[in-house]
């Protein structure tokens, strides 16, 4: 579970089991249900947010994407100007807090979203996926994505002006954050 605070809100971010449309065989109902890449897709990652106020919740939606599974973790979301920005599957998106209703979602990865981080210094997010590597505006634009030899898998690190990652092989690349490029070491 990841728990962000946002203005008077709590916004609690769990992985949801599977969940069908209209079943009466969920384990959770939603008030809201957001599926991120159409309803012709399976889902493989269920995310749900749950909103407090003085610990009473009042609303609730689950955002549901197909692609590589996804987990919520530390860096599964972020809060930006009463927005909560969360990874889901391949995707990367937007929900405004309090409604829960989705701002916009864009997909960064071809197979699927580790994480997702903010470069205040850039005003970008960045997109730790497991193929490629994105800078995305807040408005959900991809600026730039890059690839790797192979799967980033093992860091992903924002150190002032580049993006320290970290490859399956323990290949290490030093991005450019207003580029992508790689910076030779």
């Amino acid at each position: 579970m990841q728990s962000l605070t946002v203005g008077d809100y709590r916004l609690d971010i769990t992985n949801d089991p599977p969940h069908f449309d209209g079943s009466a065989d969920n384990l959770h109902s939603y008030d809201i249900l957001h599926s991120l890449d159409g309803d012709a897709v399976t889902p493989t990652s269920r995310h749900a947010l749950r909103l407090f106020r003085n610990d009473e919740q009042i609303r609730s939606c689950l955002l549901s994407a197909g692609g590589g599974a996804s987990g919520v973790h530390e860096n599964t979301a972020l809060n930006h100007d009463c927005n909560c920005i969360i990874a889901v599957g391949p995707f990367i998106a937007s929900v405004a807090v309090p409604s829960l209703e989705l701002n916009w979602a864009t997909q960064t990865d071809d197979a699927s979203c580790f994480g997702v981080y903010e470069s205040p210094n850039h005003k970008c997010l960045l997109s730790h996926g497991e193929l490629l590597i994105a800078r995305v505006t807040h408005s959900g634009t991809i600026v730039w994505q890059t690839g790797g030899a192979d799967i980033f898998t093992n860091g992903f690190q924002i150190d002032g002006d580049v993006i320290r990652v970290t490859d399956f092989y323990d290949r290490n690349y030093t991005l450019d954050i207003e580029t992508g490029r790689e910076i030779a070491a």
